[in-house]
């Protein structure tokens, strides 16, 4: 996995969904979420893994609702 080097820009842009990229790369190496996810059952298409990382990503955002996806 590759990692990051953060470092001050010399034109200062910032974007809202910047961290999104950072936090992305956390959840992946230090957490074990897509084991967990496993042993949820699934009652839809969509895998458990996919939606906890979406809702995630809202809340980085700072969005509570998952119509906001």
């Amino acid at each position: 996995m590759r990692t990051f080097k953060l470092e001050q820009s010399k034109t200062e842009t910032i974007t809202p969904h910047g961290g999104l990229a950072l936090v992305g790369h956390c959840l992946n190496k230090q957490t074990s979420l897509a084991k967990t996810s496993r042993s949820v059952v699934k009652r839809h298409g969509i895998a458990n893994i996919d939606l906890i990382r979406t809702y995630l990503g809202l809340i980085c955002l700072g969005k509570s609702d998952f119509e906001a996806v």
